[in-house]
């Protein structure tokens, strides 16, 4: 049956009215670069990375699961070399600011399920091909605390212990032993930073465990992935020592997860260090039992390149 001129018309007005929401992310990123700066300003002190808004935008298009294939590709290549070797792969893609904290930059309600539709396609599609993804998603939009620092691209210390919450009971069902995490063992703190996009210093609060030594470690478990896994833990321009995603996980170890994270895109060149250090240590992966993956979901279509690595010490698949 045909439609009524009046309701083909209104139709039209709505697909045209999505596309030019979808479009206002990227449009403030580009916004950025034209200004030469560095991030995009938000209400009530918060600031996003462009390139993080570009990925949200893509997320809200019919094609995204076509755009994130080579990402899917890569990580279910990676998780099956090493089911191969007998370790769990867990795939911890840390999702966009903006999703979490959409209202902050006016995203309104449709656009804002857009991009959580198209956030859930990628982590259905990992998890079809027998990746184990935790989604964060669910836990980070219904939390009561910032689960991202205002103005810096990292997880809080709240989006990193709902992190370890999530992560604890997936260690131990993979077979390593954990233990319950106190929060008197654990007590927060609080702490000023400066982000890394700018603008005026800001509080964050941080769990700093006293539990453990950091020269004990849990070799059976290494921690790979972006500076997710090293802000507050390597100090420096990533802010202080003794507060990171491993010290989190420590406590419910027992010991330091073994560390080994890089700056910038996680997406490959994490996963080149790995492969590096096997060559260069050939029973290295022996020791392991889980790997535990964590990179900004951003990198889903950001990243420079998605590539398959081989894992074995000569360097072929």
């Amino acid at each position: 049956m045909d439609r009524p001129p009046a309701l083909a018309f209104a139709i039209l007005l709505l697909f045209a009215g999505m596309a030019v929401r979808a479009g206002v992310l990227s449009e403030k990123a580009d916004g950025a670069k034209l200004r030469n700066e560095a991030f995009v300003e938000g209400s009530d002190g918060w600031r996003f990375l462009p390139s993080e808004l570009r990925f949200a935008d893509k997320l809200a298009a019919q094609d995204i699961g076509t755009m994130a294939q080579p990402a899917v590709d890569a990580i279910s290549d990676f998780s099956a070399k090493l089911e191969q070797a007998g370790i769990a792969l867990f795939v911890v893609p840390v999702p966009p600011k903006v999703l979490v904290h959409a209202p902050a930059l006016g995203v309104d309600a449709g656009l804002a399920q857009s991009m959580r539709d198209g956030w859930n396609i990628i982590m259905t599609g990992l998890g079809n091909r027998g990746v184990r993804v935790i989604d964060l998603l669910p836990e980070y939009s219904a939390a009561k605390e910032p689960m991202f620092c205002l103005r810096d691209t990292h997880w809080s210390g709240a989006g990193i212990a709902a992190a370890v919450e999530r992560l604890s009971p997936m260690l131990q069902e993979a077979g390593v032993s954990t233990r319950a995490f106190s929060d008197s063992a654990t007590p927060w703190k609080h702490l000023s930073i400066h982000g890394d996009l700018g603008g005026d210093p800001e509080t964050v609060k941080l769990r700093f465990p006293q539990t453990t030594s950091p020269q004990e470690i849990q070799s059976e478990v290494l921690l790979l992935g972006d500076s997710h896994v090293l802000v507050f833990h390597q100090g420096g321009e990533l802010h202080t020592t003794g507060a990171g995603l491993p010290e989190q996980m420590s406590v419910v170890l027992g010991a330091m997860p073994e560390v080994m994270g890089v700056r910038g895109s996680g997406a490959t060149s994490s996963r080149m260090q790995l492969a590096r250090t096997i060559r260069s240590k050939p029973e290295y992966l022996r020791t392991k039992k889980i790997i535990v993956w964590v990179f900004a979901g951003r990198e889903f279509t950001e990243a420079d390149m998605w590539r398959k690595i081989p894992l074995s010490a000569s360097g072929s698949h």
